[in-house]
């Protein structure tokens, strides 16, 4: 079969990295295609050269059999390729509507903008995707993480497009949206679109893909045929990292501790939770699982002083303590990584060694400034301690792979020595190895007595690295399981019933 299209001998270089040396794809008309590999080896880097974001050095693209030369993102658009990047790519002061037919607005005759048309159509494409009745007035900044993803979905399939690029489209949505999603991809390949989709879920990728390809260090590995639906997930795991990973959830072997490291008193906020307790010892790893939109984000903000609750009350060690600021909650030993690493996590525009230092300022300084020497062992210390990937501390956070961004920010909160670490998503859009390494991670502050939450839309990830869970159900604890209770379908019950 006539590739639709066909990318050869790729390369692309930055100051002192080779992210693609002569990497070969192709695509065939109305397939799936998975592009795999850790985070680092060359994915997105690819997939922005058919976008036009990158220029390669070497290499050729052929779109339907005809050699083409893409220099930016309008090229790859004429070409009828759309991507959907990890990275959103809204204007957040825009309506939905208006997002999802950006450069192509409907106008009346005076070229007044028809916004009645432009949301009945936009509705439309919503409700393709899961969404009805869905405001396409909104604007965007006040939408959640999910619906944003949705948002930019609905522009992508929008646009007359042959090829659609997903990089991690599933990695903020619910069962039943990344459902929907799957059946508006059969439905797009039913019609002949071709889709090349990038995920670090495997499990998705067993399921949709009808080939695979691997890249690792940014070359090419090799391409595996799925058909039939016979790739079994351990290849794929050892092609991406070139040793067999028999482990994914590495053993926890420290005990609970008696002592209650924090407890939460019906917490309350007027829209978005209410009533909410619980405790969680020392050295517990302590799980909350629930729906997109249950509130469970929403309670650990209030926790850490980012929301501000109603009513209720939080006690650390026993002690009430009155959190209203994030700095509040660092200075009573709380810690939060949270879901929107880019955004709220890291400050990109600063190099991974000052992201690192942001929350041990105390530690490192003296009236106000920075002891050198404490802060290059700090930072050197936290490179190797978490195998941060390249070991360049000068190199600005935003240059990284997401994996290393992540442990870059815990490695700002490990260095501040916290009692309580809120982990928001700690593994979305991550590969599998950089999971593997982040769980060892959360064994390792629970072995000190730290008493850790996870917040994770991965029930498997859940029941593979706590050792209790909590269900939020409309801003409510609605379940409540122990290890010995774990039970994956009575779990997803009292996430919905």
């Amino acid at each position: 079969m006539q590739p639709v299209l066909n990318m050869r001998g790729i390369t692309k270089r930055f100051p002192g990295v080779l992210a693609l040396d002569h990497v070969d794809f192709d695509l065939r008309k109305g397939e799936i295609h998975a592009l795999v590999g850790e985070n680092g080896a060359g994915k997105s880097t690819l997939m922005k050269v058919l976008g036009g974001v990158y220029r390669p050095e070497e290499g050729e693209i052929e779109i339907g059999g005809r050699p083409v030369t893409i220099t930016c993102p309008h090229d790859s658009l004429q070409n009828k390729v759309g991507v959907i990047y990890q990275e959103f790519n809204l204007v957040k002061t825009l309506d939905i509507a208006s997002n999802i037919f950006l450069g192509r607005e409907l106008t009346t005759v005076g070229m007044h903008l028809s916004r009645g048309a432009m949301q009945r159509q936009a509705r439309e494409v919503m409700a393709r995707l899961g969404v009805p009745d869905c405001n396409c007035a909104q604007k965007v900044k006040y939408l959640s993480v999910a619906m944003q993803q949705l948002v930019e979905i609905g522009k992508a399939i929008f646009n007359d497009i042959e090829i659609l690029v997903m990089d991690e489209p599933t990695a903020v949505l619910t069962n039943k949206e990344t459902e929907s999603l799957f059946r508006v991809m059969r439905e797009l390949t039913a019609k002949g679109i071709s889709i090349i989709y990038i995920s670090h879920r495997l499990e998705e990728i067993l399921q949709m893909c009808d080939r695979i390809t691997v890249l690792r260090d940014g070359r090419f590995i090799q391409t595996l045929d799925n058909g039939a639906r016979t790739v079994e997930k351990d290849r794929i795991v050892s092609l991406m990292v070139g040793r067999e990973l028999s482990e994914y959830y590495p053993p926890k072997h420290n005990a609970i501790g008696s002592e209650t490291a924090l407890e939460v008193r019906g917490l309350t906020h007027p829209t978005l939770f209410r009533d909410v307790s619980f405790a969680v010892r020392r050295g517990e790893t302590l799980g909350f699982s629930g729906l997109v939109g249950a509130g469970r984000s929403e309670i650990m903000k209030a926790i850490f002083g980012a929301l501000t609750p109603s009513g209720g009350e939080v006690l650390v060690g026993g002690k009430p303590v009155r959190i209203r600021s994030p700095q509040q909650a660092r200075a009573a030993g709380i810690a939060l990584v949270p879901e929107d690493r880019k955004n709220e996590g890291a400050v990109l525009g600063l190099s991974m060694a000052d992201n690192i230092c942001l929350a041990s300022h105390d530690r490192l300084t003296v009236a106000g400034a920075f002891i050198p020497s404490r802060k290059a062992a700090l930072v050197a210390r936290s490179m190797e301690d978490l195998q941060i990937r390249p070991n360049d501390a000068r190199r600005k956070i935003g240059n990284f792979s997401g994996g290393n961004q992540q442990k870059g920010i815990l490695a700002k909160w490990m260095a501040a020595e916290p009692s309580i670490m809120i982990l928001d998503e700690p593994t979305r859009g991550i590969d599998v190895g950089a999971k593997a390494e982040i769980y060892t991670l959360i064994h390792r502050l629970t072995a000190k007595g730290v008493a850790v939450i996870v917040i994770s839309s991965e029930l498997p990830e859940l029941l593979g690295i706590c050792d209790r869970i909590l269900v939020v159900r409309s801003g409510r604890i609605n379940g409540e399981f122990t290890k010995a209770q774990f039970d994956q379908d009575a779990i997803m019950r009292a996430s919905i019933e």
